[in-house]
């Protein structure tokens, strides 16, 4: 929907929170429309009037009362659409590159718009990464990295020029009309809208995805495939060529590249100096609850990867580590599966133990006591993340070789915590609180 659409039309924004927040004050700076009215939760709405709604990410399409008022002739649009419209009509110059994936995506739009900057373009980055995307329209820009959600994605009515998508799992079947093949369609709605000439990158490794990609197939190209960039082991190569290691980077997780594969696709298709962008890409610092090693006691690693909302993501995790580990996970239950997570855990005996905490905790504990028959493999189920923690340490005390503790959630941190980070922040405390005590 174009921004012109909302002039003296009655417009309602649905969820005050950074979107609803951008998109009034994007308004009102343009002096759009005079009367807004402000719905910041689900209790306070009343649609009687109202033509076209604004809704945050994270109010479901799928909802009665949207799917009546729809029938009603109400319209609805949300930040990222209404940027998407306006970027494609009025802005020939900037291109935007759109990514979207169930596990990668942050990374990936970060460490691509490092390498485009280095190349001395002129670089917006927003989405779910952080920045309401909305925020970008009105500036000078060669390219906008955009990270979308499924949330973001599922209702588009445009598309960016350039898509690449990391991957599927199982996950946010909630908002989806609690169905994961509902999930993987509004993924993949990213694209629906693309235009001749338009392009979109998927990874050919995912199964899911190559599946579900399927329904658009003019304008797909695929990689990590082996004519051109693919992962293999602890490397990138393009084509025979070997471009660099996962250990030249300062980006933990042999996982990274197959992401990474799909950036330099995408960096490779816009005609950007390989070489230079590898060398760029060295530099690149890690996100924060990524992953994030941020302390150490008696040859104990911490490491925060809030985060990890799904079960392949905590299984990439550990496979990014060849010491002992404690694993602490739960979170939100949306029905995620936990089988392979169960038997990456029985098949790899430096995972000593897990702790599986809040909703998803009993799932995950079954699924291990069904699966883990390790003698020497402990299972701690607790909604104490300060027992959690100390008892991860003690455990690889005991064992006198150090080790990890890895704090990779695989599930939404909904019901708890606001959001991944004050979940991965809650975490830190408690380690740096427990260290303290124990110096």
């Amino acid at each position: 929907m174009r921004i012109s659409e909302l002039v003296d039309k009655n417009v309602a924004i649905w969820g005050l929170g950074r979107e609803g927040n951008a998109v009034l004050e994007y308004l009102q700076k343009h002096n759009i429309t005079p009367n807004i009215r402000i719905f910041e939760n689900d209790n306070e709405v009343n649609l009687d009037g109202v033509e076209i709604v604004i809704k945050s990410p994270g109010v479901s399409l799928y909802k009665p009362e949207i799917i009546a008022a729809k029938k009603q002739g109400v319209k609805f649009t949300s930040s990222s659409d209404l940027f998407l419209s306006e970027m494609r009509a009025r802005n020939t110059k900037c291109k935007v590159i759109g990514v979207s994936g169930s596990k990668g995506k942050s990374t990936s739009v970060s460490a691509m718009a490092h390498m485009m900057s280095a190349a001395g373009l002129k670089v917006g980055l927003g989405g779910n990464i952080g920045r309401p995307i909305i925020e970008l329209l009105d500036g000078d820009y060669d390219y906008v990295v955009g990270e979308f959600s499924s949330y973001q994605a599922a209702d588009l009515t445009a598309s960016p020029q350039i898509v690449m998508f990391t991957n599927l799992f199982y996950v946010h079947t909630d908002w989806h009309n609690h169905s994961h093949e509902q999930y993987c369609k509004d993924k993949l709605h990213l694209v629906a809208n693309q235009q001749a000439g338009d392009v979109y990158f998927a990874n050919a490794r995912n199964e899911q995805l190559v599946q579900y990609s399927n329904e658009y197939p003019h304008n797909r190209q695929l990689y990590d495939v082996a004519d051109g960039f693919h992962a293999e082991g602890r490397e990138l190569y393009y084509r025979q060529e070997k471009l660099f290691s996962i250990g030249d980077l300062k980006l933990s997780g042999d996982h990274n590249l197959d992401n990474l594969a799909g950036v330099f696709s995408v960096l490779k298709y816009l005609g950007f100096d390989i070489k230079a962008a590898v060398e760029a890409l060295k530099s690149f610092e890690p996100l924060e609850h990524r992953l994030q090693n941020f302390a150490q006691y008696q040859g104990i690693k911490f490491i925060n990867d809030s985060i990890s909302t799904a079960p392949e993501a905590a299984i990439g995790a550990m496979k990014s580590f060849d010491e002992n580990i404690v694993i602490i996970s739960g979170g939100q239950d949306l029905a995620q599966n936990y089988q392979s997570y169960a038997e990456y855990i029985e098949n790899n005996p430096k995972v000593k133990m897990v702790v599986a905490m809040y909703q998803s905790g009993p799932k995950i504990a079954e699924q291990i006591r069904t699966l883990v028959q390790r003698n020497d493999f402990k299972l701690l189920e607790t909604n104490d993340l300060e027992l959690a923690v100390s008892q991860a340490m003690e455990t690889l005390q005991n064992l006198g070789k150090g080790g990890i503790v890895l704090f990779s959630p695989t599930a939404p941190s909904f019901g708890v915590y606001k959001n991944f980070m004050e979940r991965g922040e809650h975490f830190m405390s408690v380690v740096k609180n427990l260290l303290a005590k124990a110096a």
